[in-house]
């Protein structure tokens, strides 16, 4: 300690500096700040849905899927391409036979456009129309009250929806490890939810 008077450095130990004499206050006590708590990244917005749940009201919106699309494959006339495709996959028939035309192209740009609206278009306005509505869920996730969200529980923009809706191809693409991730993460996210920012939550 220094003397506040003559500056010299004087025993800590008495009240009087021992060059000068004058008396030494002793140094108030620093308060001891205790650690901030750490705090997450984002707030507590509610429960985080399970892999289960989520299972379940994939296969609802499954095949409420698969009846939207016949009924687009229908309406834009693209059923040619679905029988194609199945004189293809299933009887082994050449290409060439399939249309009056006797090219490939003939036969293929009809399987290319069937199976455009049926995996990907109907789809993808499916889950990103239903889950930025005001509902914020798809029929599914009605049923299983479930609600997808962005990290502070806000509503999905329709741009993120479809962020959310194609990166479930990457997840697909990687032996479902995408899937598997829902899980295994502390918020229960897939890798298509860590894409775009978002997580399914449990409807109160």
């Amino acid at each position: 300690m220094y003397c506040p008077k003559c500056g010299k450095e004087t025993d800590t130990s008495g009240q009087f500096c021992q060059w000068c004499g004058a008396p030494i206050e002793a140094a108030p006590a620093v308060p001891v700040v205790p650690a901030a708590e750490e705090v997450e990244e984002t707030p507590d917005v509610g429960v985080y849905a399970g892999l289960g749940r989520r299972f379940v009201a994939f296969i609802v919106d499954f095949i409420l899927i698969v009846i939207f699309g016949i009924i687009a494959v229908a309406f834009f006339n693209q059923v040619n391409g679905i029988m194609y495709l199945y004189y293809i996959v299933a009887l082994h028939a050449p290409i060439a036979s399939l249309t009056t035309a006797g090219t490939p192209a003939a036969a293929l740009t009809p399987i290319v456009a069937a199976l455009g609206l049926f995996v990907v278009v109907v789809p993808w306005l499916y889950y990103a129309g239903f889950e930025s509505s005001r509902g914020q869920a798809t029929p599914g996730k009605v049923l299983m009250r479930l609600e997808v969200t962005d990290l502070e529980g806000n509503r999905l923009s329709f741009a993120r929806a479809t962020l959310r809706f194609f990166g479930k191809f990457i997840s697909l693409i990687i032996i479902f490890i995408g899937f598997i991730m829902i899980g295994l993460t502390k918020k229960r996210q897939g890798l298509h939810d860590k894409i775009a920012g978002t997580i399914v939550l449990l409807q109160d």
